[in-house]
This record gives structure tokens, sequence and C-alpha cells, in this order.
């Protein structure tokens, strides 16, 4: 990868007021999401209960940080790809002495790795303010860990979606449009109950909205709130590998689409 493409293309997505914004936004769901120290105070527990507590609080978090994360990676994405077709840079871009896998992967990790580590900074950032002991430190260090991995594959599937978008339309405006849409559909889906679809809904677990959140669940053994479902019979292994499989569900294609020069040349 050329470092120095990789880093104008970092200036160019997270440009002001994009970084601003993002930090603000994430830290802002964040700090809402966390459980309150009233609810540490209040009763006396012991480790195992604030490891829990602990627990409970990254869930949360990661649930509320998830829906604007990917309509934000997706927003960039698609503006990266789509921006350079239109006002003609990616013509620039292929001309120079670097590979089309390097172009690619620059365009991701450039919205990809900064957005994931924005929105796990943030949260070890929340978490140790709010849970602020030597026996608590640990425990939020070790939990948090585990969200990096997941909200980077979570990211993954939205990021590859809106390239695949973007490189279909070659239009900013509609690219964006589309990808948001797509987002907030897979969004809707996640949020229907068995009452409306009936035992459908428990399969909406493994759609790629939730599955994350799931994966968070499952590894740390949380105990359910409603029946369990089909989430209880899946190993958090089983979890992980459904997330790689929805990272790489459109980044393949898409990457095989890109390199291969099969794009309309305009």
């Amino acid at each position: 990868m050329d470092l120095a493409l990789l880093e104008a293309e970092i200036r160019k997505v997270w440009g002001r007021p994009i970084f601003e914004l993002a930090v603000a936004l994430v830290f802002f769901i964040s700090l809402n999401s966390v459980q309150t120290l009233f609810e540490i105070t209040t009763f006396p527990r012991i480790q195992s209960d604030l490891s829990r507590l602990v627990i409970f609080s990254l869930i949360r978090i990661t649930g509320a940080q998830m829906l604007p994360l990917v309509l934000l990676c997706g927003i960039l994405v698609s503006l990266s790809f789509a921006r350079d077709y239109e006002q003609g840079q990616m013509q620039t871009l292929l001309s120079l002495p670097v590979s089309r896998a390097a172009i690619f992967a620059v365009k991701f990790v450039a919205v990809v790795l900064p957005l994931t580590l924005l929105s796990w900074v943030l949260t070890l950032f929340v978490l140790l303010m709010n849970y602020c002991s030597p026996v608590a430190n640990s425990i939020v260090v070790q939990s948090v860990s585990w969200a990096l991995p997941v909200t980077f594959l979570a990211v993954m599937f939205y990021a590859g979606l809106a390239a695949m978008i973007a490189l279909a339309l070659k239009k900013t405006i509609a690219s964006v449009l589309t990808t948001v849409l797509a987002g907030f559909f897979v969004w809707f889906i996640s949020t229907l109950t068995p009452e409306m679809l009936g035992s459908i809904a428990d399969y909406l677990v493994f759609t790629p909205y939730k599955a994350p959140i799931m994966t968070l669940e499952r590894l740390f053994d949380v105990p359910f709130m409603h029946e369990p479902g089909l989430e209880a019979t899946v190993s958090p292994a089983a979890f992980f590998l459904l997330l790689i499989f929805y990272a790489v569900m459109f980044l393949v294609p898409t990457y095989i689409y890109f390199t291969k020069k099969f794009e309309v040349k305009e």
C-alpha cells in the first residue's frame, strides 16, 4: 500500500468538519448509552457484578453506535469512490504508478480504520471515565478489546456495500442516498419482532446490523432478556464467522470488479 496515497486519502476524507462531527456524534452516543454512576454506587456490588455491569454498558454503547457508524461509513466510502469518478479524479489516480489493488485498499483503509479506531477509543474513554477504579479499569480494557474486531467487521460490510453502489452509479448524490437507504433498510428489518413476523423474526439476529451485537452478547454470555431464540444455539465463534462472511460478501466482488477493469469507462 502506498503510504503517501493513504495519507492524502485520509486528509481528503477526514478534513474539516467531517472529523470533528464524527468525534462529537460518537462521543455523544457513547456518553448517553453508558450506565450511569448512580447504577454503580446505589447498591453494593462484588467484582463479578461490576464485570457484568461493564459488559452490559459495552453492549449498550456498541448497539447504539452501530447505526450511525455504518451510515457514516457508507456515506464516506460512497463519496470517496463516486466523487472521484464524477469529478474525473479517478482517471488521475489510475494513471499513477500504483496498482488498482493499492488504490482500492487505500480507499477502504482511509475510511474503515479511522472510524473503527474512533469508535473504540471513545468507547474505552467513556467506560474508563464512568467505571473509575483499579479493578474496573482492568475489566473495561479486557472487555472493550473484543469490541474492536466486532465493530471493524460490521463496518466493513457497509463499506463493501457502499463501494459496490458507488461503482455502479458513479454519481455522488445518487450513491450516497442509495447507500443511506440501504443502511436504514437493514436496520429496519432488524427491529421487527416476533409479534410482527412470527417465528421468522428469530432469524433477524443473523442480519449484518444485529449480528455484531449478538456476537458480544454470546461472547460474554449475557443472560437473555426475552425468550431465547436461534441465537441461543449459536456459539460466539459461529457469530464471528458470520461477521467475517458479511465483511467479505460485497468486498470481494467489488475488489474483483475494480481491479479487473470491469467498470465502464466514461
